[in-house]
């Protein structure tokens, strides 16, 4: 789209290039070179940041059993209806959940779920167990599998 747009105003030098033209060189070319360096890990931390809050608002809503597992073929998803634009867990809106008798809680969050096999995922546990597993993967190098520790109780995930 750069390529063409810049082939368009070059083509044009005899006659007035608008603002709009201009502007639109200029922003194809910021966004282009912005995804091209930043790629996929920019959107994530931003989306991580920005979407915090509303992720321990659903935690405190499954906790407190305002929210549960709705979808009649598995019974961990939950689609969101209230979290829509944008969407709070990609590919289709949906969050895992896993709750035990005993308050032990691990909830997912889809970054990227995968075609097939894999996915990533923010979690959030208070499991101990699911903890200790968590951080084990957390030393792990899988190349572009990333697993870090966000917060207290807050991991990403790749599996």
């Amino acid at each position: 789209m750069t390529i063409w747009l810049l082939t368009v105003v070059s083509k044009n030098k005899n006659s007035e290039i608008t603002r709009f033209q201009k502007l639109g060189v200029i922003l194809t070319i910021c966004i282009g070179s912005f995804t091209l360096f930043f790629s996929e890990e920019i959107i994530e931390k931003l989306d991580w940041q920005f979407r915090r809050d509303s992720r321990e608002e659903i935690v405190e809503l499954i906790k407190a059993d305002k929210l549960k597992p709705n979808v009649t073929h598995n019974n961990i998803i939950c689609t969101l209806d209230n979290w829509n634009i944008p969407p709070i867990s990609n590919g289709g809106n949906e969050i895992a959940i896993y709750k035990t008798d005993e308050n032990k809680l691990t909830v997912e969050f889809f970054i990227n779920r995968g075609f097939l096999d894999h996915y990533s995922a923010f979690v959030y546990t208070n499991d101990k167990d699911k903890i200790k597993e968590l951080e084990e993967r957390t030393t792990l190098n899988k190349g572009l599998h990333v697993n870090k520790k966000l917060d207290e109780n807050w991991y990403r995930v790749s599996y």
